[in-house]
């Protein structure tokens, strides 16, 4: 999802002015993009549609922040969607989550099991980890933050993520081979 800055800037400068044609506007073109963002981070559809029209709200309600010299528009409004789905999720505290020994980093798996699965298998996967692995898992693979940045993003030790993406990925190691146990038999 890459736009120049001054192809969005009308929508910006409308949904300043709390015009609702740029709004609506907004939401249209955003709004399929920023869905696979709070898909990753929620359990089911129902939840990320809910941390999607939150995210939105405070889009709207932030967007008077917007510096286009910090950054282009389209990292700042992810960045919103990525903290409004910590934020739906911050109760948990990660009190539950329990450590588990550091896991190689890499998948002992056939790469050809990925392939067999599209998009919504593979974040129906992501969405059964315990949370705060999921969270860690998706700041860190699909987000690209350093366990240093999720620390304090999650308010957590550096260790303890590390420990919630090996977890994750051994997680998701044991899932992916069932799955892929179950299409051999198909």
């Amino acid at each position: 999802m890459h736009q120049n800055a001054s192809d969005i800037s009308p929508l910006i400068q409308g949904c300043l002015a709390g015009q609702a044609a740029a709004q609506r506007s907004l939401v249209q073109q955003f709004a399929p993009w920023l869905m696979s963002v709070a898909r990753r981070y929620a359990r089911n559809k129902a939840e990320a549609q809910d941390i999607l029209q939150d995210a939105f709200v405070h889009v709207f309600n932030k967007i008077g922040t917007f510096n286009a010299e910090k950054g282009p528009f389209q990292a700042w409004i992810h960045r919103i969607v990525i903290n409004t789905a910590l934020m739906h999720y911050r109760k948990f505290h990660f009190e539950h989550e329990k450590g588990v020994d550091i896991l190689p980093d890499t998948l002992n798996i056939a790469p050809d099991i990925f392939s067999k699965l599209n998009f919504d298998e593979l974040i129906d996967l992501i969405s059964t980890l315990p949370e705060g692995a999921r969270q860690v898992f998706n700041l860190s693979v699909f987000d690209e933050f350093s366990h240093d940045e999720i620390a304090e993003i999650l308010n957590i030790p550096a260790g303890t993520s590390r420990s919630l993406l090996s977890r994750a990925r051994k997680i998701l190691q044991e899932k992916i081979k069932l799955q892929s146990h179950e299409l051999a038999r198909i």
